[in-house]
C-alpha cells in the first residue's frame, strides 16, 4: 500500500474552474502534510502522416517541444494563482490521451495520493476532462482522492485562504473482516487534521432473506470496535452499524453529520474488476465532501 500520510501528490487538470478546485484542495493536502505535489495537464499528439519526410517529422518534433514548453509555462502561471502559497509543487505534461497521461504518470512520479474532480454524473467514464475514462478508475494503483463539482464551498475563497479543514471523517467499512489497513490511514488523517471518526459498516441483506441474523450486528460492532482500538485507539472515533444498501447509509450518514472527508476501500489491482466496486463509485459520484478511496492490498 502506498505511503501514508503521502508525501507525493499527482492532480491532473484542464485548469477548468472543476479541476482548479481539486488541485486547490491537492495543494492544501501537500501543504498540510508537508508533501510535493505534481500537477499534470495531458496534450494529445497525432502521429506525423507517412509521406513525412524526416526532415518534416524533426520539424514537427521541435514545434511540439516548444509547444509543450508553452502547455508547462501556462500550467504553472495558472497553479500559482490557485492561491495556495509556500506549497512545492511540479508542472508536468504528459502525452495524452488524458486517461493513459494520468496513468504514465503514476508509474514515474510514483505519487502516494491521486487528486481529481468528478462532475458527479452517471456512468464510469464521466470523470474530470471528457477523456478521462473508466480506464483509470479500473486500473489506478494509489488512493484516489476524488473532489465532485458540489464541493466548491471547499475550495473557494480569498488568495491564500485554504478553507480545507478536516473536522470529521467516516470510514466506510465495506468489508468489516479486513479494514485494519483502511483504519491506519484513517487514524494517521484524524490525527493530522485533530479530526473525529465515525466508522460505519451497512449490514446488507439478501433479497431471499427477510431479516438480518440473530446477533450479526452485535457481532460486527464488536469486531470494528476492536480494530478501532488496534490501530486508533489515540483517535475519537466511534462505531455505527446500520442495515441497508452500503452506499445510501454511506450518504445518508456523512449528510447527518456533515462529513468532511469519507474514506471507501477498494479491491486490489491488477484483477478484472475495477479497482473500486460499486458502492465506491456510487459515493464517488454523490457524495457532498472529498471522497478518499483505498486499493485493497495494492502497493
Amino acid at each position: 500500500m502506498s505511503r501514508f500520510p503521502p508525501i507525493r501528490i499527482l492532480c491532473p487538470t484542464d485548469m477548468s474552474d472543476l479541476s482548479r478546485i481539486a488541485v486547490r484542495c491537492a495543494l492544501a493536502w501537500a501543504k498540510r502534510f508537508g508533501a510535493k505535489a505534481f500537477v499534470l495537464a495531458a496534450r494529445e499528439l497525432g502521429l506525423p502522416p507517412r509521406y513525412f519526410t524526416a526532415e518534416q517529422i524533426a520539424t514537427l518534433t521541435r514545434q511540439a517541444e516548444q509547444a509543450e514548453d508553452q502547455v508547462r509555462a501556462d500550467l504553472e502561471k495558472w497553479v500559482q494563482g490557485i492561491g495556495v502559497p509556500d506549497t512545492p509543487f511540479e508542472a508536468v505534461v504528459g502525452p495524452g490521451p488524458a486517461d493513459r497521461a494520468i496513468l504514465r504518470a503514476i508509474e514515474v512520479v510514483r505519487p502516494d495520493l491521486v487528486v481529481m474532480g468528478t462532475h458527479g454524473r452517471s456512468g464510469y467514464n464521466r470523470f474530470l476532462m471528457g477523456s478521462t475514462t473508466e480506464k483509470v478508475i479500473r486500473e489506478i494503483p494509489v488512493p484516489l482522492l476524488t473532489v465532485r463539482e458540489g464541493c466548491r464551498r471547499l475550495a473557494l475563497g480569498p488568495a491564500g485562504a485554504v478553507h480545507l479543514d478536516i473536522r470529521r471523517i467516516l470510514c466506510a467499512a465495506d468489508d468489516p473482516k479486513a479494514p485494519a489497513a483502511n483504519l491506519a490511514a484513517v487514524a494517521e488523517l484524524a490525527r493530522a487534521w485533530g479530526a473525529t471518526v465515525t466508522v460505519l459498516h451497512s449490514l446488507e441483506v439478501p433479497r431471499w432473506l427477510a431479516t438480518v441474523p440473530a446477533g450479526a450486528r452485535e457481532e460486527t460492532e464488536r469486531h470494528l470496535k476492536q480494530l478501532v482500538v488496534s490501530h486508533a485507539a489515540d483517535v475519537r472515533a466511534n462505531v455505527v452499524v446500520t442495515e441497508g444498501p452500503a452506499y445510501q447509509r454511506i450518504l445518508e450518514q456523512a449528510a447527518r453529520e456533515e462529513t468532511d472527508l469519507i474514506v471507501v476501500g477498494g479491491r486490489r489491482p491488477g484483477t478484472d474488476l475495477p479497482v473500486f466496486g460499486s458502492t465506491a463509485i456510487r459515493v464517488m459520484r454523490h457524495a457532498p465532501c472529498p471522497v478518499l478511496a483505498l486499493p485493497g492490498g495494492g502497493k
